[in-house]
Parts: structure tokens; sequence; C-alpha cells
């Protein structure tokens, strides 16, 4: 079963913005603006098989969710074919 990889992107130091890793709570990367760590994260998180980019507002409250691949044991039928 893939493990679900999952990072955050939360207000950083400074007025930035940060991608951070919740299975290893490392800060992946700081960026200026909100959009870009969105857009990092998103990087990242598609680089797994399964994965979850968390987005939170200023205050630290979650904002929006995206998911990223699948478990192929929840869903063997979309496994693909390599």
């Amino acid at each position: 079963m893939a493990e679900r990889v999952t990072y955050h992107v939360l207000p950083g130091e400074g007025g930035g913005w940060s991608v951070r890793l919740v299975n290893t709570g490392q800060i992946v990367s700081s960026h200026r603006s909100k959009i870009e760590a969105i857009l990092r994260g998103r990087e990242l998180a598609q680089s797994h098989e399964y994965s979850l980019l968390a987005v939170h507002d200023r205050e630290g409250r979650l904002e929006r969710q995206y998911t990223y691949g699948w478990d192929s044991n929840l869903f063997p039928e979309r496994r693909s074919s390599k």
C-alpha cells in the first residue's frame, strides 16, 4: 500500500509562506508569495504516487485540500499496467 505523503502550505516567517512535509515536519521550501508556495507544493505532491496538499490561510486555518494519485489497494481497478 502506498503511504500518503502530505505537504502543508503555511504562513512562514517574515510574512512569507512555507511548504512543510508533515511526515518529517521539515520545511521543504520558503516563498515570498502564497501562490509560489502553492505551486511548489503542488509540484512536490504530484511527484508521489499518493499525496495530499493542504493550503492554510494567514491565520493557519485549513483553506483547501488537493489529493493527487490514489492508493492502489483502495482502488485496485485503477492500477496501471506498466
